[in-house]
């Protein structure tokens, strides 16, 4: 239960700040905080698709995989009604005219690239014990949003995606892309960690 509830006050707080700032820095700075302060006890995910990857990886089962995306939906959906309470006025980011697959392609990309980014600072024998892990995977998702922020809304992160639908910033078939984007750059992220690390 305590890794559970560390995944979702993770999370819940790295999608609050993206939802109530709309700043990818004031997001990445969240991420990268919760990281540092939970990681120790649930690994600090905080996002299905690096679940999906250290799941591949071979450093959780299948039902803990589970439960920690379920907690971070859970934890989404609670940072969209907090934000509500808090008075957030949703603005569309005008995603709704970019064509869908540059939408998944950007969003997969930039997944891959955050979950590929936790693999190494986390999981790789070489690094284990580093101090900087944190940082790491804020600047991954500070990247990734800057990038296709203005494509896909640049949620890098299937549970932020989540909010960001429930809140209203993007049209609702966008959660399509999310899920999409998270199963696949999450899996790609762990095949390219087994390509790159064969003996780890």
């Amino acid at each position: 239960m305590n890794k559970l509830f560390a995944e979702f006050l993770g999370t819940f707080f790295f999608c609050l700040v993206a939802l109530m700032s709309g700043s990818a820095i004031a997001a990445a700075g969240a991420l990268a905080a919760m990281v540092y302060a939970l990681g120790y006890v649930s690994g600090g995910h905080f996002n299905p698709a690096v679940s999906l990857a250290v799941w591949m990886r071979g450093q959780s089962d299948r039902p803990e995989m589970l439960r920690f995306a379920g907690v971070q939906a859970a934890a989404a959906v609670a940072a969209v009604l907090m934000a509500g309470l808090l008075g957030h006025q949703a603005v569309s980011a005008g995603v709704v005219t970019v064509p869908w697959f540059r939408a998944l392609v950007g969003e997969t990309l930039f997944t891959f690239l955050v979950a590929f980014t936790w693999l190494h600072v986390r999981t790789a024998r070489q690094v284990m014990g580093n101090t900087w892990f944190g940082l790491a995977v804020g600047s991954a998702h500070f990247a990734g949003a800057s990038a296709v922020g203005h494509l896909s809304g640049g949620a890098c992160n299937p549970a932020l995606g989540l909010a960001l639908v429930a809140a209203g910033h993007v049209p609702a078939w966008m959660v399509l892309i999310y899920l999409l984007a998270g199963l696949t750059g999450g899996a790609a992220a762990s095949v390219a960690y087994r390509l790159l690390n064969p003996n780890d």
